[in-house]
């Protein structure tokens, strides 16, 4: 999971890009194509474009793989004041709040505000996703239905930090103040804890049902 961070400078900005995290959902490309040109070998030019147009392309990367620092007056990179989980069809969860992923020690793993998350078990970079879900066919369109847990008590959404834990060959477990949607945009969980599959292989997708045992999952790269 060890980062591999290209950046990118201009006058006004800095856009860094971790390589590994990227998983080509081209918000970028598509948002601002005269700066994110991913058919050149430079193919981030800051110059292209305002300091402001290119943070709010940069906020759109679902991944995380985006980041910018700002060398100017200009507003930085801000946190949501709510932690929400989308479940994408037969793809990773993304996860958009204040993050901390940590390890089943306890240690962080990673401090952020956008990342994409393994749910087919078949990741080589656990627990993020790397479009390995492609290479599967994994199949789970991520229409959950409505209070298909007991667990979707209505809570404040006031902004806690979202701690997510890949727990040992087994679940995502998420503490923190969260909203849960399915792909199509129901909410489908509203609470404090929850617990995720990312074997792949839960009948009750994107909730965990401990498949992960039966089917023998290895978190392990």
């Amino acid at each position: 999971m060890a980062a591999k961070i290209h950046e990118y400078a201009g006058d006004k900005i800095i856009v860094r890009y971790d390589v590994k995290r990227c998983i080509h959902a081209e918000e970028c490309v598509h948002g601002l194509p005269v700066v994110f040109k991913r058919n050149e070998r430079r193919w981030i030019q800051p110059e292209g474009a305002t300091a402001d147009e290119i943070a709010a392309v940069v906020m759109r990367c679902p991944t995380g793989a985006l980041h910018f620092e700002r060398n100017d007056e200009g507003r930085p990179e801000t946190i949501s004041d709510e932690n929400v989980i989308r479940v994408s069809p037969n793809g990773p969860l993304y996860i958009h709040g204040d993050i901390v992923l940590t390890s089943p020690d306890g240690s962080i793993i990673l401090e952020d505000t956008r990342v994409a998350l393994c749910r087919c078990g078949a990741s080589k970079n656990k627990p993020f996703c790397d479009n390995s879900h492609l290479d599967i066919s994994f199949p789970d369109e991520g229409i959950a239905a409505k209070g298909s847990t007991a667990l979707a008590e209505t809570v404040a959404t006031s902004r806690q930090p979202l701690r997510i834990t890949p727990s040992s060959n087994a679940s995502l477990q998420l503490k923190g103040t969260m909203e849960i949607m399915n792909a199509a945009g129901d909410v489908i969980f509203r609470g404090k804890e929850a617990f995720l599959c990312r074997c792949g292989g839960s009948k009750n997708k994107p909730f965990c049902d401990g498949s992960h045992s039966r089917v023998g999952f290895s978190d392990l790269n």
